[in-house]
Parts: C-alpha cells; structure tokens; sequence
C-alpha cells in the first residue's frame, strides 16, 4: 500500500522518510509464518503548485497493507524534521489536488 505525506520540508531527505515509517515497522511484533513489515521504495515528489512554488511529498510503499494501515495510523500528526505532517493512504487524485491548491 502506498503511504502519501504531504507538504513535507525541503531539508526532508528519503533516509528521514524511511527512519519515520521504520519507527512503527520496526516496534511492532508480527507471527512467525508472516511477512515482516517493510518499506518497498521510499521517494519525495515535487509537485508545481498554481504559484509556480514547488511542493513536496513523501510517497511510500509499504508491504503486507495491514503495516501500511498501522503506520498511516500511528505516524499521523506526528513531527517530521520539525513539522507536524499528516499521513495518510496515496491516492493519485490526491496528489493531483495537492498540485493545484
């Protein structure tokens, strides 16, 4: 499942992205016979916003969907490099919207 953080800092760098979601996967005790949480990629996009600024997101993907759950879960509202930012499930409408505004 892919994880969007939005209006993320410009001195946010993928390891910081990676090392916030990591707090969660890392903590969490799964059963043997299931597939350890991860972070399948991990980048930033820049989007133009109407302004011509620049806007940039954090977009992860993490694997199985129900640590992608608990880390939306956990991590929202949390502080990123100094900014509190929101977390939530990537949807590509999203971003487009995130653009314009």
């Amino acid at each position: 499942m892919k994880i969007l953080i939005p209006r993320i800092t410009d001195s946010t760098k993928r390891r910081d992205l990676s090392e916030f979601a990591n707090k969660v996967l890392h903590s969490w005790l799964r059963l043997p016979f299931s597939d350890d949480p991860r972070i399948v990629s991990c980048r930033i996009l820049e989007t133009p916003d109407a302004l011509g600024m620049t806007r940039r997101h954090g977009l992860l993907d993490v694997s199985p969907d129900d640590a992608a759950i608990k880390v939306i879960r956990k991590l929202n509202g949390r502080f990123l490099c100094g900014k509190r930012v929101g977390v939530k499930r990537y949807d590509a409408a999203a971003v487009s919207a995130l653009a314009r505004a």
